[in-house]
């Protein structure tokens, strides 16, 4: 799998804890937000198609592990 991690997402005015709320955690807006682990870069095409796969599927109970799982 080939994924573009050099593309940076423009994540402020997301309502990103990271980016949007700098000021309101530090007082300031210029701050380089290195105080949350989040990522700046979109997730891959195929994990975005498995999550709208299952979210299709329109159950969103509690799941069992099956067996394939840990093989």
């Amino acid at each position: 799998m080939h994924h573009d991690f050099d593309r940076v997402l423009e994540r402020r005015g997301t309502h990103s804890l990271k980016w949007d709320y700098c000021e309101r955690t530090f007082g300031l807006q210029d701050v380089i937000p290195m105080w949350v682990a989040d990522m700046d870069f979109e997730a891959p095409p195929a994990v975005v198609e498995a999550i709208r796969s299952r979210a299709a599927h329109g159950a969103y109970g509690y799941p069992s592990t099956p067996d394939s799982f840990w093989r």
